[in-house]
């Protein structure tokens, strides 16, 4: 019995210690999660450009490959060379297409 009294305090320092410990803890987990909240309205998406919108479709990476080839042969960037390829496809199948597509035409 003798033992039990003798530990008695030393497990109440260490259940302060922890218990301390884990106060500190929790007030930092607490002001972190406050501090990673955002006030206020959410923020609208950023647009890229105005008046444009993002087009996008996944190919075979040869497809990208062979696009590049044109990019070289050409000296035009992959929007332009889309915008072209876009334009081609309207012709084609009489579509009209209300303002010109990329900065070369």
């Amino acid at each position: 019995m003798a033992r039990q009294g003798s530990q008695q305090p030393f497990n109440s320092a260490r259940m302060a210690r922890t218990g301390s410990t884990l106060a500190m803890t929790t007030a930092k987990i607490v002001s972190d999660a406050a501090a990673s909240t955002p006030t206020g309205a959410p923020k609208a998406r950023q647009i890229h450009k105005a008046g444009e919108v993002n087009i996008s479709a996944y190919f075979p990476a040869e497809v990208k490959a062979s696009l590049r080839i044109v990019q070289a042969k050409t000296g035009n960037n992959v929007k332009n060379c889309l915008a072209e390829a876009l334009r081609d496809l309207f012709k084609k199948y009489n579509v009209p297409v209300s303002i010109e597509l990329g900065d070369d035409r």
